[in-house]
């Protein structure tokens, strides 16, 4: 995301108007392009919150799963038990590999 300055009036109507710098940032990820800026529309937000929702679902139905991964290829996948689980984050931990 590109780094946003403000100018001096900008800066006195976002503060006015309780609109973060953040907010200005995700204003800019998700709304609309318009002429001379962006908008976020209530479909914006619809569409938005429909991705999470999808993104949520599938974070859920993935917990557990594990990538076994060798010079950039995915050699093999699978459910880890709660003990391969443990043992693979003690090991990480160990290795500095874990943050």
């Amino acid at each position: 995301m590109k780094t946003l300055i403000l100018t001096g009036h900008a800066a006195m109507r976002m503060a006015q108007r309780n609109i973060e710098i953040k907010d200005a940032e995700l204003i800019m990820l998700i709304g609309t392009k318009v002429d001379d800026g962006f908008l976020v529309r209530a479909r914006d937000g619809l569409e938005l919150e429909g991705f999470l929702t999808n993104l949520l679902q599938r974070i859920k139905r993935i917990r557990g799963k594990r990538l076994v991964i060798a010079n950039g290829w995915i050699v093999t996948a699978y459910h880890s038990s709660k003990t391969d689980q443990r043992r693979l984050l003690r090991n990480a931990q160990e290795c500095d590999l874990y943050e």
